[in-house]
């Protein structure tokens, strides 16, 4: 609970200090318009193909509209999406809860195979970093994880310098593991 109120206060924080406007993907480059690259922290190899059906974000249009415009994943769905879906499929035996790693977990083994991507805030002072995080929910391994430096002062947090680049960081990643994608 502590964890996913973190991860909500970062979303909000960190929409303070940016626009969080959705973009599209530009047809020529395939890319979003980032003006840095994001430090990619961890890559592993998995085939991502037999496990887009569904992915599980935090929730806000911003992320939502983002991931849908990388145009691989097949659903995008919010917490709230997963809760409501547990509730409805009369999981909540089995699945009490989802908002914590153990409640994932369990939906991702009772309700249905998914992808979990979340976002994290880590540091303090002017030694902050947002980090973009694709994990596997069942076995919690992370797959992928790109940062950027939240350069309050001097760039400034924002869409080109943050969140653009951590998501051209994910299309890379998704390049790199699907043999579906396309641009």
């Amino acid at each position: 609970m502590i964890r996913n109120l973190g991860a909500l206060f970062v979303v909000l924080a960190l929409g303070a200090c940016s626009s969080m406007k959705v973009a599209e993907v530009d047809s020529k480059s395939g890319y979003f318009p980032g003006s840095t690259k994001a430090t990619v922290l961890t890559n592993k190899a998995v085939d991502l193909d037999s496990r887009k059906a569904l992915l599980l974000i935090p929730n806000g249009d911003f992320i939502k509209g983002q991931m849908a415009n990388i145009k691989y994943f097949g659903e995008i769905i919010t917490f709230d999406d997963l809760e409501k879906r547990i509730v409805q499929g009369n999981l909540g035996d089995k699945v009490p809860s989802v908002r914590d790693r153990i409640g994932i977990s369990n939906a991702a083994k009772y309700y249905k195979s998914f992808l979990w991507f979340r976002i994290e805030r880590l540091g303090e002072g002017t030694n902050q970093r947002a980090r973009f995080i694709l994990t596997d929910p069942l076995t919690q391994e992370d797959y992928f994880v790109a940062e950027t430096k939240l350069d309050f002062i001097w760039t400034g947090v924002n869409d080109q310098n943050n969140w653009y680049p951590m998501f051209n960081s994910l299309i890379d990643y998704v390049r790199q593991n699907s043999k579906t994608y396309q641009k």
